[in-house]
């Protein structure tokens, strides 16, 4: 990797981290309120026994089919937030989710702080490294609500969540659009998801790319009929394997850029 990738790495893990402090505060009060004024989303996330999202739930009885009954169903929930909003049960699948977001150690400190014990609690992985943390090919579905577009590089999150899925696997993203627009690219707000001509489309001030052609990873991307940007990614191939040097010097640039924000970043109160 040369001294212009990291350069590059370092200055959007700036910009990204300058979010940190504002997105704990709100999760403080959320989780002191009981959700604010969505208590009834924060009770249903709460709940081990809530249904599967219905959307993931159609796409897993797509990839079931022909599947043993006994085999558990993987899903990895990037960018989880303190509490995963997929869902956990799914009537006749064993159904195992496993959370990851790079503010983990926040939310397992304000946990310990409000009292509140969750379902599955997320654990440390940012989007554009999984495959640092969580084995590759060994998920299903990898979905993504409302996070990728606050990554510090959102196209090589999805190449890394299309990684982490087994060959005909599942990449599900619901975001809303232009969210970084909307924000006038404050905080964690640098990246806007939309739709051009039904085309997935990612886009700020510095340029635009269209998925479908910009990945590495054989894939098909279909846009969803919505009213919010929803993409179902189909892997179709193997994705490319990074080489090891290049691996371990994200890892330090991550780890230093991720330490620097966690520094400058005070947990609320």
């Amino acid at each position: 990797m040369d001294a212009k990738c990291k350069d590059d790495i370092a200055a959007r893990l700036r910009a990204w981290s300058a979010g940190i402090g504002h997105e704990l505060q709100f999760w403080d009060a959320w989780m002191a309120s009981g959700g604010l004024q969505w208590s009834e989303e924060f009770a249903a996330r709460m709940d081990p026994g809530r249904p599967l999202d219905p959307w993931l739930a159609a796409v897993a009885e797509e990839l079931g089919q022909g599947a043993p009954s006994q085999a558990a169903l993987r899903i990895l929930d990037v960018g989880s937030g303190p509490l995963t909003c997929v869902g956990f049960v799914l009537p006749g699948r064993q159904v195992e989710v496993v959370p990851v977001d790079p503010l983990a150690a926040g939310y397992a400190a304000l946990f310990a702080r409000h009292g509140l014990v969750p379902p599955v609690a997320p654990r440390f992985a940012p989007a554009e490294d999984l495959a640092l943390y969580l084995e590759p090919g060994s998920f299903d579905i990898a979905h993504c609500r409302n996070a990728l577009d606050h990554s510090y590089d959102p196209l090589r999150g999805i190449e890394q969540m299309l990684a982490m899925v087994r060959i005909g696997g599942r990449v599900l993203l619901q975001h809303f659009p232009e969210e970084a627009e909307k924000e006038g690219y404050s905080g964690l707000h640098q990246h806007n998801f939309s739709l051009r001509d039904g085309r997935f489309v990612i886009w700020n001030r510095a340029g635009a790319l269209d998925v479908a052609t910009a990945l590495r990873t054989p894939a098909r991307v279909v846009v969803e009929p919505s009213s919010i940007v929803m993409v179902r990614i189909e892997k179709l191939g193997a994705s490319p394997e990074v080489p090891a040097a290049e691996q371990v010097a994200r890892l330090a640039s991550g780890l230093a850029g991720l330490m620097a924000a966690l520094a400058e970043a005070r947990l609320p109160g």
